[in-house]
């Protein structure tokens, strides 16, 4: 499967910049702490075009949908921009004028900028790899629908449209011969595509990889001494992706 890849890469930084923080009714850092997908944006160093979102996924969720009547973690506070932490408690302050101002400011350049990519790629290659990157505590949090305790090295979520068979195959068998466990769409499901791609465009194919962080953080979500291992894993296995 020789295509192009385009690393999207929306929850590494912990960045909440100051006017929003007088929003938050509880403390901040032990939400950053749990919710960050800390270095992703180092171990899934790969010579691709890439899209990282500068702010915390606190701030506003780009992975979510931005209609919170389409999106199922509205229900629990956590749509695309989030009213409760990860343990169900209210995290801010959040009017609906203030919401959409954050909408308009973080959300909207982010997929206008992720469809831009996508198309570029489309129009020059005749195809586009969606690599959405991702990271999961070893735990499972509160607000996860999936409670269960053993939890996979790697999980790669796919989506029925945009994911042909191949490619989750090829990347399952990828991450195997290096050693790790691997699940599909456990804990975590789906792949994260454009909406103006979603479910249309055949030649637009998407994975999201999402990397177990009990094996390459420490207790303060610090780098341990398997970080770089990891880091050159996954450049393998990309390698190996973007070669076909």
């Amino acid at each position: 499967m020789d295509l192009p890849l385009l690393l999207h890469i929306p929850h590494s930084s912990a960045r909440v910049p100051a006017e929003y923080r007088d929003d938050f009714v509880t403390d901040i850092e032990i939400e950053l702490r749990c919710m960050t997908d800390w270095y992703t944006a180092e171990l899934f160093a790969f010579p691709a075009p890439r899209l990282v979102f500068p702010v915390s996924r606190l701030v506003c969720d780009v992975e979510r949908f931005r209609d919170d009547g389409r999106e199922i973690m509205a229900g629990r506070g956590m749509g695309a921009c989030y009213t409760h932490g990860h343990d169900g408690k209210p995290l801010r302050r959040l009017s609906p004028a203030a919401r959409e101002a954050i909408l308009r400011r973080w959300y909207d350049p982010h997929h206008a900028r992720l469809t831009e990519l996508t198309r570029t790629a489309l129009a020059r290659s005749g195809g586009c790899l969606i690599v959405d990157c991702h990271s999961f505590t070893a735990a499972p949090l509160p607000y996860e629908t999936d409670q269960r305790r053993e939890r996979p090295d790697i999980c790669l979520g796919t989506d029925g449209f945009h994911t042909p068979p191949e490619l989750a195959e090829g990347l399952e068998e990828s991450f195997r011969r290096l050693g790790y466990s691997v699940a599909r769409n456990a804990p975590y499901a789906g792949a994260l595509t454009p909406l103006a791609y979603y479910r249309q465009e055949r030649r637009l194919h998407a994975v999201m990889i999402e990397v177990n962080r009990g094996l390459y953080l420490d207790e303060n979500c610090g780098r341990n001494p398997d970080f770089q291992r990891v880091r050159r894993d996954i450049g393998r296995v990309l390698r190996r992706l973007s070669a076909g």
